[in-house]
């Protein structure tokens, strides 16, 4: 009976430390991949001060509208010409895009892109009709470098789309600008395209390709269907209002 007894005591023992594994392994799998990052910002003057800076994510493609419906991420506030912003990361980086919200957007040209990844970044509007500097995380700054900066260049945008190809969100959305389906095969840069696309996840790849075709099969359409369009609204009958001689209206006119 004894040995029996041990028995339990040292199995019950050995199935706490299990289930104990398994709830830090658990947490550790909860927290895993969630890191923090914050956004400060810096602004030319106090125009801002007290209105909201509107922060989504611009990854989505054009006809993609069920993603597009939850982009938003949040409203900054702006004091003092600057703002400050802290985030989890939950995904892979993703290309973010800021502006300001209310009757202020239109006289202040505030709008840029950068990407949202752990770290710190800076952002810094020194003129409003300049666009912004981002800094201080390493895909923000080879962003500010090709894609925003004074070297940009249709050559420097094409190394940072293909050195960043297996982060989709960062790259999709300015893919999708070249590969737009307009006369793509005359293009000289078509090839560097398909480079970037291979370097992609497969998941990802794929659904850029379906997109890609949806968006020229819907060109083809609109081309062919263009002419009859305009032949009906050009040839549209018109309804042709007419009085009765007994209304009130006519018999005010025969007055």
């Amino acid at each position: 009976m004894k040995i029996r007894f041990f028995i339990v005591i040292i199995f019950f023992n050995i199935m706490r430390e299990v289930i104990l594994i398994f709830i830090l392994v658990s947490i550790a799998q909860l927290f895993y991949g969630q890191e923090k990052y914050t956004i400060q910002g810096e602004l030319p003057d106090h125009s801002l001060d007290n209105s909201y800076l509107r922060l989504i994510n611009s990854s989505a493609l054009s006809q993609e509208k069920e993603r597009i419906k939850h982009l938003f991420i949040d409203s900054i506030l702006v004091v003092d010409g600057k703002f400050h912003y802290e985030g989890v990361l939950l995904q892979k980086p993703f290309l973010a895009y800021l502006y300001s919200a209310g009757t202020k957007r239109e006289m202040l040209n505030l709008g840029m892109y950068f990407i949202v990844e752990p770290g710190n970044i800076h952002i810094r509007i020194a003129n409003w009709a300049d666009e912004g500097v981002v800094s201080g995380t390493p895909i923000n700054e080879d962003y500010s470098t090709y894609m925003i900066g004074t070297k940009r260049s249709m050559e420097n945008q094409l190394l940072f789309l293909e050195k960043y190809a297996q982060y989709p969100d960062v790259v999709r959305l300015h893919l999708s600008f070249l590969l737009n389906g307009r006369k793509m095969s005359r293009e000289p840069d078509f090839p560097k395209y398909l480079q970037i696309l291979d370097r992609m996840p497969k998941t990802d790849r794929d659904i850029l390709l379906a997109w890609l075709d949806y968006t020229i099969k819907k060109d083809e359409y609109e081309k062919k269907t263009k002419p009859l369009l305009d032949s009906i609204r050009n040839n549209a009958p018109r309804f042709i209002e007419t009085i009765p001689s007994n209304s009130p209206s006519a018999t005010m006119k025969n007055e």
